[in-house]
């Protein structure tokens, strides 16, 4: 394998160690999405995990358990992996020359209700193989919360990724965390330092609880980039929208009640989704029928714009117990690197709205979530992802009234978003993950 590193996580112009933007053919993903393959200077060969295995020669898994009669293993994979559900499981070093090969029962994979495949959020799935009984692994257990991943904590990646000279040996790489988020861990590959690449996805993060080596992340995906030298990003185990209401549960046997809601517009109105932008130097101009939506100011200006959104939440049951709530736009272009607040709207609005209309600064200036607009993240055709749990359970409990959210950017620079007045697939998107009922 190269010596690179992991890919950064906050917006998905990042594609998963399998991603949502179809980059390599001949992958095993579905779509054939990017692989990721274990990188960096001290990457070395793995011959002591062997509950780390290959998914048909294009994904890693770990056996995280076995049946009570032991003839059963549960392999843990990421969801983007299951999409085409593998066949085979390849146990051993070599995934070429394999000590031994299961193959998975049939409508076995079992995709977290939640994933999201144009973020990659929940990017977990559970897939089973019968005829193990004598077989000698031992499972690599899941890591509990609290997990106490923190930046700056060193994880321990497997997985069989390639390289050109088409590996297919397991390998394993000290990888050092930079960003820590409910559903997300992210590593850093940049100099040289050790990550996943294209074909890890599905393998395990690990970490000491208590004595024992445990599975604390799943590789997911990496940002974009041909050396995997930026960032990578793992799938968090021990959130509880992860571990106890959907692995623990298919696990035993059960059906997850986990439920997802995409809130997206269905149509040429505005209907379950309004936006627009203001724009300081036409404040008589309204922008409500554009097909992108501006923010932050053009290069050789003092003109500021800012994006209005609003997505109705009537379709949400109101007893339900939230577990996330994010919000994603396509990103048309960019003028160059820069900061993207989110604030809360305090006043109703539609699309007719204009800059002299909403004087006053109609927004909480306090910001309730800010990302960046480019570094390995945010390119042309990329996904500018953000979350809003928080201000959303506030929506739902009635704590505030849901007048929708404000994006500004005072960088002195501008993003261009693709608005809901283009093709469904390229539309703004809030997708929500909960419980239907509180219990």
């Amino acid at each position: 394998m190269r010596t690179l590193t992991v890919a950064r996580l906050v917006i998905s112009a990042l594609l998963p160690a399998a991603c949502a933007q179809p980059t390599e053919s001949g992958s095993r993903e579905e779509g054939g999405e990017e692989r990721s393959a274990i990188v960096g200077a001290d990457a070395r060969a793995d011959n002591t995990r062997t509950a780390v295995v290959s998914l048909d020669g294009g994904c890693s898994g770990t056996i995280v358990r076995r049946s009570a009669d032991g003839d059963k293993v549960y392999v843990l994979t990421a969801a983007h992996c299951c999409l085409s559900p593998p066949k085979k499981v390849l146990i051993g070093p070599d995934f070429l020359e394999p000590s031994r090969t299961l193959d998975v029962d049939d409508d076995s994979a079992r995709i977290h209700p939640c994933y999201n495949v144009f973020n990659h959020d929940y990017d977990v799935c559970v897939v089973t193989a019968s005829g193990a009984g004598d077989l000698d692994v031992t499972p690599i257990p899941l890591a509990s919360a609290p997990d106490d991943v923190t930046v700056g904590s060193a994880v321990t990646v497997v997985g069989y990724g390639g390289t050109p000279a088409q590996n297919s040996i397991r390998r394993r790489v000290e990888a050092r965390v930079s960003e820590v988020e409910p559903l997300t861990i992210v590593i850093d590959q940049t100099n040289a330092q050790g990550g996943v690449c294209y074909g890890d996805s599905g393998g395990p993060a690990l970490i000491q609880q208590n004595g024992v080596e445990v599975v604390a992340g799943v590789s997911s995906f990496v940002a974009r980039s041909n050396f995997c030298d930026a960032s990578g990003a793992l799938a968090r185990v021990a959130f509880a929208g992860v571990r106890n209401e959907f692995l623990e549960k298919v696990l035993a046997g059960e059906a997850s009640t986990l439920e997802h809601r995409l809130i997206v517009r269905g149509g040429v109105t505005p209907g379950q989704v309004r936006d627009t932008y203001i724009a300081s130097d036409q404040p008589d101009q309204s922008f409500g029928e554009r097909v992108d939506l501006l923010v932050g100011t053009p290069r050789g200006t003092d003109a500021v714009r800012r994006a209005l959104l609003r997505f109705d939440l009537a379709s949400v049951p109101r007893r339900a117990t939230l577990l996330t709530a994010r919000v994603g736009l396509g990103v048309a272009s960019t003028s160059g690197p820069g900061a993207i607040s989110v604030h809360r709207v305090e006043r109703d609005w539609d699309e007719s709205e204009s800059w002299a209309s909403f004087a006053g600064d109609w927004f909480d200036p306090i910001p309730v979530a800010v990302t960046g607009n480019v570094k390995a993240i945010v390119k042309e055709g990329g996904l500018l992802s953000f979350d809003v749990t928080r201000l959303v359970l506030d929506w739902l409990r009635g704590k505030t009234e849901n007048y929708g959210i404000l994006l500004r950017s005072d960088d002195r620079e501008q993003i261009r978003l693709f608005a809901s007045d283009l093709p469904s697939s390229l539309r703004p998107w809030m997708r929500l993950c909960y419980l239907p009922k509180a219990p």
